[in-house]
């Protein structure tokens, strides 16, 4: 949500949409988790079934059957010895920035005279993507440069260097560029002039030389440049192409006092591809190769740590000798106060750091046994990260990515032999941030496999990326380090299927802009995608009109058969029923189309699905969805035909309208807002919208438990607005689908951000998060008589880092001035502080007046430190550790804004948590403190839309037997219906396996068996083991231990 001006970075470009076209874009970044796959929901995998084709080689989940064609793992993915000491283990690394070869070379190819040659910047080893494609084109990231030199004879004098020549080029609009670039002494690259899309052009330009400015004092340098970003190409086939470009009559004409020339090249050498004549190739730079395999890495995760070898991209001056090191700023917990570079290292500022690690190559494994069932064509990465990247006003955006690619090596498939360096690399085009903390990062990768694959490789990146969004500060830390790689293979049925999170569809408003009671027909809501697809040089918030889906047969032989379907149920308001025109039954599917790109050619394995944006979705209907595609040998009408649906478990798709969590919250629809009839030949809809802008990333458990405990009901009492991949800040938060007019009938807003840093509230800064949040709830609040609950951990410092709109949105309208980032160190060091209410505040006044901000491990959280400004009101402090008042700090803050009301928390709702030691604990701390804000807003839930409590029963949990072998009854007993969410971590905060998580009935003593089995079916090592079970706003932890 930064503000910073990015000048020259995207070219406006006009086009029209006719198909579904799959919007070309630079990457989006995350904080992980928001990626849907799909799979087959009758597949369950047992731990024998998996195959660890790589893992640490004391990894607890090897396999030593001797039936597994070799002892488990077959490739090692750590990075040290059997004794400890670093070693590469096969893997190799570069600097991405330093290309080796070059693609320029002398060519016809594309030339309007066949007997012509140019300069050409492509590869004819590209394949065609389609019968309009010819052979050849241009590749992913690359950067490749033309040079021209030549020493003037006059260097105390200036010169005037002037460049004309023919030029063709053919490259993606606003993200692939040629440049014709000079460079002076001790400068970077400096460009005259830029292209992108397709076109002729006949280039003239010119600069002047001071005689400072030649390079070694003598020389003057101009260059044809070409780069292209990591997608989007004729090597992925989503840009089919005559590109990049071709440059021929290349004359450049220099002026050094009296001495007057003319250098002429046309590239009619005989047709040698390496004969460039007067012009040279030049290979780029590179700001360095920093990977290294590092031993007892600190860290500040402060729950978990790891001294075992790890590869990091720290500059310490030694690894890339020259380099003089890259000192911390604030972050220097890295060898030696070292960190990432962030001023471009051996390249200069200009440039950015890219390097990657790439896994050998591994062979793709035969079935365990000759096991016969599904093929093995399933595949999960899984890596360990330290991340440290919060993307504050001053950081340099460090990234980490990660890719595969693999190759049928013998055509088994029937689309060619391979080579899988040939191949391009695939991702979900996401790069990752948040931390400081360690991650084990899953990824399912399924649908990115070629078929019949014998191959499959994997890469580890990290990337420079922050300018792009205008985070381009040197307060860099040590992070990303890498360790444990795990690439696990298992059966799968039916089509691999993925999509992300952010192009899926999104809740949204009528399109019409205003709510007008008299015209209930004009009130169609679109069915849109979640994303911005426009540049950020449109100056637009423009969602995709479709959504995407990767389907990809991965099978060997198989091809789809038929299009993949979206099917969708709606729970309809009948207020609207006389208006639907679309046609389409209330239960129905709809046939996908393959997505094309901007070049009309359609994008391998893309599919786009939509429904009608007119007559068919209205203000309080509620849409269910999922995909369904199938693969057949042989494709349409071929055997063995397998299904895979998205998501996976669509339990509750038919039902569970009244439940906000009874289906996949991410492909559940609401039309809004919930318009009803008032029962007097009038309308109104509920007074609350609950704004989830943390999605499913947690706390919708507690959330939606306090609502209901709190006898408030979905769509009638509040409506929803859930707000897809909120951490990727894609201009779907609630200003980019509403403005102030069409919220004007709700009086409470309720909102959470949870433990989110970046892209909380938007303030429509086309750069970054083009959807203006805090214009819209401005707005709202200025109407008068209206309220607003807002919770998030670092909601306050996200407002005070992203412009002056935001800013003054927290010191005017919440009434709170950010102190510190984090409160912790600051309050004694305490992770989980114990909060006061003010006596006599008047919000509080019940029997709730004390609660824990949970921020311990296994996520450990901070917390914005807040102090109150103007008339705002302290409602509730943070206790020293002696229980104690003795900080400024606010733990909630009311705040008037003539007539409307804000109330404030620096610790999100999911967070507070129940103080055992206080009285009346019949509701949790969360559910009464939510109670106490909505009643002082004027609000009372209705007492008989609470669910019933067993008497004599209480949330609790226990197991047996313990120390158990092979597997323990976890029993649970719930005084209510309510969602149950139990999961198994090991003793480091990582997941092990999710036993339930969905709504159970009231009862004591219910049971679930947990079998010593890991989420992808493996039997976990010996050792000690946590169950987590969250429900009715609580949560219970338990210990058990795994003998074998």
């Amino acid at each position: 949500m930064k503000s910073t001006h990015i000048s020259g970075l995207l070219f406006a470009i006009i086009f029209l949409l006719a198909l579904p076209v799959l919007a070309d874009e630079l990457p989006e970044y995350t904080l992980g988790g928001s990626v849907i796959h799909g799979g087959s929901p009758g597949l369950a995998k047992a731990g024998g079934d998996t195959i660890n084709l790589m893992a640490a080689s004391d990894d607890p989940t090897n396999n030593v059957n001797p039936l597994d064609y070799g002892l488990e793992p077959y490739y090692d993915g750590d990075f040290e010895n059997e004794f400890g000491i670093p070693d590469w283990n096969g893997w190799t690394h570069y600097d991405i920035t330093a290309p080796t070869t070059s693609n320029w070379n002398v060519s016809n190819y594309n030339q309007p005279d066949p007997a012509n040659f140019a300069a050409w910047c492509g590869d004819i080893k590209i394949p065609s993507c389609g019968v309009d494609d010819p052979e050849g084109g241009y590749g992913n990231s690359w950067n490749d440069i033309l040079e021209f030199r030549q020493t003037v004879p006059n260097t105390g004098t200036s010169s005037m260097v002037t460049v004309t020549a023919t030029l063709i080029h053919d490259s993606e609009p606003g993200y692939d560029y040629t440049y014709l670039s000079y460079q002076f002494e001790g400068d970077s690259f400096a460009d005259m002039q830029i292209w992108d899309g397709a076109g002729t052009v006949a280039v003239f330009n010119s600069v002047s030389y001071l005689p400072a400015d030649y390079l070694g004092g003598t020389d003057i340098a101009v260059y044809f440049r070409f780069r292209s970003d990591g997608g989007w190409s004729d090597e992925d086939c989503s840009f089919p192409s005559a590109g990049g470009c071709q440059v021929d009559d290349i004359d450049v004409h220099i002026v050094n006092g009296a001495f007057d020339a003319h250098f002429f090249e046309d590239f009619e050498h005989g047709g040698d591809p390496a004969d460039f004549g007067i012009w040279d190739i030049k290979l780029p730079s590179g700001v360095g190769d920093f990977s290294h395999i590092w031993t007892g890495l600190r860290d500040i995760d402060p729950c978990i740590s790891n001294y075992t070898p790890q590869v990091a991209f720290i500059d310490d001056g030694i690894v890339v000798p020259g380099t003089g090191g890259t000192e911390c700023v604030n972050w220097c917990y890295g060898p030696g106060g070292y960190i990432v570079p962030t001023t471009g290292g051996l390249a200069g500022p200009a440039e950015h750091l890219h390097n990657a690690i790439e896994s050998p190559v591994m062979a793709w494994p035969s079935p365990k046994g000759g096991a016969a069932g599904p093929d093995y064509d399933g595949i999960n990465l899984a890596f360990t990260v330290f991340r440290h990247e919060d993307l504050s006003w001053d950081s340099p955006g460090v990234f980490f990515t990660w890719a595969v690619r693999s190759a049928d090596t013998d055509d088994s498939a029937g689309n060619g032999v391979q080579v899988i360096t040939n191949q391009g690399w695939l991702d979900r085009n996401f790069v990752f941030y948040g931390g400081p903390d360690y991650l084990r990062s899953h990824n399912e990768v399924t649908d990115l496999m070629n078929p019949g694959r014998d191959e499959v490789q994997v890469q580890l990146t990290v990337y420079e990326l922050g300018w792009v969004w205008g985070f381009d500060g040197n307060d860099g830390t040590p992070a990303p380090y890498f360790d444990d790689v795990t690439v696990k293979i298992y059966p799968h049925l039916g089509p691999g299927m993925a999509s992300r999170e952010i192009d899926l569809a999104q809740d949204n408003f009528p399109a019409r802009g205003t709510i007008d009671y008299g015209d209930l027909g004009s009130h169609s809501v679109r069915f849109d995608m979640a994303r911005n697809i426009s540049l950020a040089s449109h100056l637009r918030n423009d969602p995709g009109d479709s959504i995407y889906v990767t389907i990809a047969p991965i099978r060997t032989g198989s091809d789809m058969d038929g299009d993949p379907e979206l099917h969708y149920i709606m729970d309809r308001n009948p207020v609207f029923d006389p208006y639907r025109t679309s046609g389409l039954p209330a239960i129905g599917s709809v046939t996908g189309r393959p997505a094309v790109g901007l070049s009309g050619q359609p994008t391998p394995d893309q599919w786009a699905f939509d429904l009608p944006d007119t007559g068919f979705l209205f203000p309080g209907d509620v849409l269910h969805y999922y995909i369904s595609a199938t693969d057949a040998i042989g494709g349409v009408g071929g055997s063995d035909p397998r299904t895979a649906l998205m998501p996976s478990d669509t339990t509750g798709f038919s039902t569970s309208f009244g439940n906000p969590m009874g289906y996949n919250s991410t492909f559940t629809i609401h039309a809004l807002p919930s318009i009803r009839s008032d029962g007097f030949e009038g309308f109104d809809h509920p007074e609350i919208l609950f704004i989830n802008d943390f999605a499913n990333r947690g706390g919708e458990n507690e959330w939606y438990t306090a609502l209901n405990n709190l006898g408030y009901l979905v769509n009638e009492d509040y409506d929803v607005y859930y707000v897809n991949g909120p951490s990727s800040g894609v201009g779907n938060g609630i200003g980019g689908r509403a403005s102030h007019l069409m919220l004007t009938d709700y009086d409470i807003i309720i909102y959470t951000s949870g433990d989110l840093g970046v892209n909380t509230i938007s303030n429509g800064d086309f750069n970054n998060d083009a959807g203006d949040d805090v214009g819209t709830l401005t707005n709202w609040l200025d109407i008068g008589g209206k309220d607003m609950f807002l919770t998030g951990d670092n909601l306050a410092s996200d407002l005070n880092q992203a412009g002056t709109a935001t800013l003054a949105f927290a010191e005017q309208y919440m009434g709170v001035r950010l102190t510190t980032f984090s409160i912790r160190s600051f309050i004694g060091n305490q992770a989980t502080p114990l909060v006061n209410v003010i006596p006599g505040n008047p919000v509080f006044m019940g029997q709730l007046q004390s609660w824990y901000a949970f921020g311990g491990c296994y996520s450990r959280n901070t917390f914005d430190g807040v102090e109150v400004m103007g008339a705002a009101t302290r409602l509730a402090e943070f206790l020293n550790p002696s229980g104690l008042p003795a900080y400024n700090f606010s733990a909630a803050t009311l705040n008037p804004n003539g007539t409307s009301r804000i109330i404030s928390m620096p610790v999100d709702l999911m967070y507070v948590y129940t103080d055992p030691s206080a009285a009346g604990n019949l509701l949790a701390g969360r559910t009464q403190l939510l109670g106490d804000v909505l009643q002082y807003f004027g609000m009372v839930g209705n007492p008989l839309n609470v669910s019933p409590v067993l008497p004599g029963i209480t949330f609790q949990t226990s197991n047996y037997p313990n120390p158990f072998n092979p597997s323990t009854t976890i029993k649970y007993s719930m005084p209510k219906a309510g969602h149950l969410k139990l999961c198994v971590y090991n003793v480091r905060g990582q997941l092990v396996k999710t036993l339930i998580d969905g709504v159970r009935p009231a009862g004591a003593d219910q049971t679930i068996v947990w079998d010593g089995m890991d989420e992808r079916g493996s039997s976990v090592a010996s050792g000690v083991y946590f169950y987590e079970a969250r429900a009715l706003g609580d949560i219970r932890i338990g210990k058990t231990t795994l003998l074998k």
